[in-house]
């Protein structure tokens, strides 16, 4: 037998790794990451939402002459997202217990809003007054609820699943 050939005899076929090396190598790469995302948790609030401030984006609905603008949230409810785009302004809010709700306005017509948001499948429940103005409630697909409005050439919508929308029209209604 010659010398090459029993060094070919002595290497295992796996390459020399075993089991216990794999376990090793996951264990140095799990590490690092188990501590950052503790670190993220303790520092950072794992489950505070991140709250923005809706400004820039009724500004921007202004100046495009869009009206009636909306007012502040309730209090207890955190904006989380603000964005006004292609002649619609979107405000996302939580309510006090983590539930969402988002207002939606727009001049495009009332129901192309309520269609193009609900998918076309709400269903009218009645009218709500809410500090003197009157809304149009929808109930939605998957247990959403809609109040919806128009003011001048102006719609609405507040959509939210388990969310006080009265709360919320109250406070955004100006």
């Amino acid at each position: 037998m010659s010398a090459v050939e029993s060094e070919q005899t002595q290497v295992p076929q796996s390459g020399g790794r075993t089991p216990k090396d794999m376990a090793l190598s996951l264990g140095v790469l799990l590490i690092p990451v188990l501590l950052l995302v503790l670190g993220y948790r303790l520092f950072y609030g794992w489950d505070a939402a991140v709250t923005v401030d809706p400004a820039n984006a009724i500004e921007s609905a202004g100046r495009a002459s869009l009206a009636p603008l909306p007012g502040v949230a309730p209090d207890g409810w955190q904006t989380v997202t603000a964005k006004y785009a292609d002649g619609v302004l979107r405000i996302g809010y939580l309510d006090p217990d983590g539930a969402g709700a988002q207002l939606v306005q727009s001049r495009a017509g009332a129901q192309a809003l309520l269609g193009a948001e609900l998918d076309g499948k709400a269903q009218a429940d009645g009218e709500t007054v809410v500090g003197g103005v009157t809304w149009q409630r929808y109930l939605g697909p998957e247990g959403r609820t809609a109040l919806l409005r128009t003011a001048g050439n102006t719609a609405t919508l507040l959509v939210g699943e388990n969310a006080d929308l009265t709360a919320l029209a109250a406070a955004v209604t100006r």
